[in-house]
């Protein structure tokens, strides 16, 4: 019997690890697509939004490896968005699907993401 779940947990463990390896190149393969441009163009941003919206993202990313003083916070991701988007102030649901795209985007920002994630921003 010990050796049956021994080998059950390998096997599960071998899978897991396929599955992991098949989401990350999955994860690549969309971020190719550049589902965040899709997403604000579909919600009506201009290509001089979505360059400070980038803009944006580039400097939370940066300042979330930064120093813990310096790390932003959600309230400041908020004034920011309703500043570069005010036509979409307020929508947190917006916000909620933006901050989720992260995690398909580009690598810094999947880093950024799990900022985002580990500091339950927007839920």
């Amino acid at each position: 019997m010990a050796d049956e779940t021994t080998v059950t947990l390998a096997s599960l463990d071998a899978r897991v690890r396929e599955v992991e390896v098949l989401l990350e190149m999955i994860l690549r393969i969309i971020s190719t697509t550049k589902p965040l441009d899709r997403l604000l163009e579909h919600y009506g941003a201009t290509e001089t939004q979505e360059r400070a919206f980038y803009e944006m993202l580039d400097e939370l990313a940066v300042r979330a490896k930064g120093r813990e003083r310096d790390r932003p916070t959600f309230a400041y991701f908020q004034m920011k968005f309703d500043e570069i988007l005010p036509s979409l102030r307020g929508d947190r649901q917006v916000m909620t699907l933006v901050l989720d795209t992260l995690r398909l985007e580009r690598p810094a920002y999947r880093e950024l993401h799990e900022y985002v994630s580990a500091h339950h921003w927007g839920r």
